[in-house]
């Protein structure tokens, strides 16, 4: 029910952001999406902006909590329309995350916020493991409930801030890539 809601939903979504846009002065828009809302958000900002691209400058960050997309699908598809239209792009992702764990179980695939083994790195999206902050059951509400992850977020809306500025993050290079980790 959750993801036909979600399919059904996307297209209120693209007209409620042109709406607001249109109704705002607005100059710098930030997004932020959690779980399957991801999946909404991302198709409906992707369709905007590849309809009316002159609205891309209003928008600053996306920002994708705990995303619950297919990681392959999200790397292959979703990430690289994001990055192509300029738009700063966040990925908060955790392996405790018990509701992704869950949803990989019934999808058979990984999810883009699993910060395992397949922690999603793609060019131009600022990947950030937050695993080991969520002390919650589920483990899945982290971005709205930790302090550490709720700075985070204040200093890159606030005050603009790139991860090597922020504070409570760490720098991870691999061979895959870079991401961010908080600092313990």
């Amino acid at each position: 029910i959750d993801e036909t809601n979600i399919e059904w939903s996307q297209s209120n979504l693209r007209r409620f952001l042109e709406d607001f846009v249109a109704h705002t002065d607005a100059d710098n828009v930030y997004l932020i999406a959690h779980s399957m809302g991801n999946r909404a958000l991302t198709k409906a900002f992707v369709a905007l902006v590849s309809e009316k691209p002159e609205l891309r400058q209003r928008f600053r960050e996306v920002i994708l909590t705990a995303p619950d997309i297919d990681a392959e699908v999200f790397k292959r598809d979703i990430a690289p329309q994001l990055v192509v239209n300029n738009i700063s792009v966040t990925l908060y992702a955790s392996s405790e995350d018990k509701a992704l764990l869950a949803s990989k179980q019934f999808h058979g695939y990984p999810r883009a916020g699993d910060a395992g083994n397949g922690l999603v790195l793609v060019p131009g999206v600022d990947t950030i493991d937050a695993t080991g902050v969520d002390t919650s059951f589920l483990k899945h509400s982290y971005f709205a409930e930790v302090r550490s992850v709720l700075a985070d977020i204040f200093y890159l809306v606030h005050e603009n801030k790139q991860p090597n500025d922020r504070f409570a993050l760490e720098r991870v290079d691999t061979a895959a890539g870079r991401y961010w980790k908080f600092k313990r």
